[in-house]
């Protein structure tokens, strides 16, 4: 038997990678998996409910607001490595994967000190701490974007470092590839029109939906169609706003078929979170992103401008949205010669089953450690 815990979490950019890295860890006979993560995050609720195994770590993120809760991190940090040094004496695992956030730290930390091989697989453009911090102990680094290297070697890195570092792409869960007529059935949409797919991911973005409002009539007079992730948030006020335009218009809260959004969308509009970047690149889509401007370390930013970098999407900074976003977009979906050309150099990113890559990695890694 081979046990691989896999520990990643507070985000889904970090829950996802790690789920699609299990499914195709799960298609190898003896082959078993353990999730670690907090119990008050997105994966307490996402890893049960797929079947997976899932334990539980006290860890908490570092709040840039002033909290309370700042004040016990130390202790924190400290009872969650004693927690995760007591999985590893006890599970036995045969390799940890850290997908990133501060849950994979001191779940990494303990295998370090029970010198259990270490997989890191980083999803954002700009490495995250903990994948910078446990680099030099990893046996293998799998990254999404080959402009990440250059921040392994930043500030100097090892020989080792550089010999671990895999472009592999961006682990994705297994989505079926719909035909295009299929997924505008499912919506309800017409096939002679194009089609705008706008998220701002599970929990949506006020600010992003509020643009896109601004431009409707344009888009729908360009004989658009759009189908609108909105978010939890915002959904009674756009779907409120938007109800006398349902033959253009499909306003959902949550997309559980996010295989048929892609496949029904010539362009979308989007935040900048690793999952989605990496589904872009999954169903070559192009797209204009405003990223998040809040996110870590300004991740969502530098995924956008590795894909901007590459010809494969637009970005409009959240600042300059009021300004820039509209003209932006109408100039693009006016242009379709560039659309096509974005869509070619998306597809120029993709790596074949970059999930499955890491998996058969992990297993390489278990049986020889």
């Amino acid at each position: 038997m081979v046990r691989v815990v896999l520990a990643g979490g507070g985000t889904g950019g970090h829950v996802f990678p790690a789920v699609a890295i299990a499914e195709r860890l799960m298609a190898h006979d003896g082959v078993e998996v353990l999730f670690v993560g907090t119990k008050n995050k997105i994966e307490a609720r996402i890893v049960p409910q797929l079947g997976y195994k899932f334990n539980a770590i006290w860890i908490g993120g570092f709040s840039r607001k002033f909290k309370l809760s700042n004040f016990l991190l130390p202790l924190k940090i400290t009872v969650s490595v004693m927690q995760s040094l007591k999985l590893m004496l006890t599970y036995k695992p045969n390799v940890v994967v850290g997908t990133g956030g501060y849950v994979s730290g001191p779940v990494c930390a303990a295998a370090v000190i029970t010198r259990t091989p270490i997989v890191l697989q980083e999803h954002n453009s700009y490495p995250g701490a903990m994948t910078r911090l446990f680099a030099p102990f990893a046996r293998e680094i799998h990254i999404a974007f080959e402009s990440s290297k250059k921040y392994f070697f930043k500030h100097g890195s090892s020989e080792r470092v550089s010999r671990s570092l895999k472009l592999t792409g961006s682990p994705v869960r297994k989505m079926p590839r719909a035909k295009r007529e299929e997924a505008l059935n499912f919506f309800g949409l017409r096939a002679e029109r194009k089609t705008l797919l706008v998220t701002g991911g599970s929990l949506g973005a006020v600010r992003l939906n509020s643009a896109i409002a601004e431009v409707v009539d344009e888009l729908i007079g360009r004989n658009y169609q759009l189908i609108w992730q909105t978010g939890s948030v915002d959904y009674e006020r756009i779907a409120a706003s938007q109800k006398d335009r349902s033959d253009f218009i499909r306003v959902e809260k949550f997309i559980e078929r996010m295989d048929y959004a892609y496949a029904a969308a010539d362009i979308a509009v989007c935040r900048g979170g690793a999952t989605t970047v990496a589904e872009l690149i999954y169903f070559s889509l192009p797209a204009l992103i405003i990223p998040y401007p809040y996110a870590a370390a300004n991740h969502q930013v530098e995924n956008a401008r590795a894909l901007v970098e590459s010809g494969a999407a637009l970005m409009v900074l959240e600042p300059e949205a009021d300004q820039k976003f509209a003209g932006e977009l109408l100039k693009l979906i006016d242009t379709p010669s560039r659309l096509d050309a974005m869509r070619e150099k998306i597809k120029g990113l993709s790596h074949e089953d970059a999930a499955g890559v890491i998996a058969e990695s992990v297993l390489r890694i278990a049986g020889n450690e």
